[in-house]
């Protein structure tokens, strides 16, 4: 009697077996007959193109303007962007000023020829509305940055002045001041001066520029 219960389970077991065999190779099937009919499908829809397409479109690919840019500090770089807070508190980026002319100052309260040429800047800066003039001060030279606020006091500057980073320093190669760039409209370093600049050396040069 036991032996005949234990005949009767493998049985079961092996018609269990057999039937998820059998429903396993008719899914099978079934997923292989979609993906045969879908392939169809595509191929049937598919847009032919000749060999004159292709060859325009690669002279067309290969002919596309370059969008590299080469960063920089150099004359003909796109000048480094920079994001700096100024002495209320708020941050300026030179990205801010995209489409205008733009006249990079680095200097220190203690230099001599900043303090030459900070009456030039301010005046061109107050006549010369199409030109930004931003004054960035070397602050790891300044022996206490009360000097900034006294220095701006003292000259009357209105122009943005920014509190420069060590990082920054390096990008734009600030080892001799004052030091400026002559940025054009399109963010393009125009030229580099080392020494301090006059009103009428500024509006010639920017006369120049877009």
């Amino acid at each position: 009697m036991k032996k005949k219960g234990l005949w009767i389970g493998i049985f079961l077991v092996l018609a269990f077996v057999i039937y998820d065999y059998i429903s396993m190779s008719q899914k099978e099937e079934e997923v292989l007959q979609e993906a045969e009919q879908t392939s169809q499908i595509a191929a049937e829809e598919a847009v032919e193109v000749s060999d004159e397409e292709v060859e325009e479109a690669l002279a067309a690919f290969e002919d596309r303007p370059s969008s590299d840019i080469q960063f920089g500090a150099n004359q003909g770089d796109t000048a480094y962007d920079f994001y700096l807070e100024d002495m209320e508190g708020n941050f300026v980026s030179l990205s801010d000023y995209r489409g205008k002319k733009v006249f990079i100052n680095f200097w220190a309260s203690w230099c001599p020829p900043c303090r030459v040429e900070m009456p030039h800047l301010q005046e061109f800066s107050e006549e010369n509305d199409d030109v930004v003039v931003l004054g960035v001060n070397v602050t790891s030279s300044e022996s206490n940055l009360a000097n900034v606020d006294s220095f701006v006091d003292e000259f009357g500057l209105t122009f943005p002045i920014l509190y420069g980073t060590d990082e920054l320093f390096y990008l734009y190669n600030v080892e001799s001041l004052p030091m400026s760039y002559f940025i054009d409209s399109e963010g393009v370093v125009n030229e580099v001066v080392i020494g301090p600049v006059t009103k009428d050396i500024l509006e010639a040069r920017f006369s120049m520029m877009n």
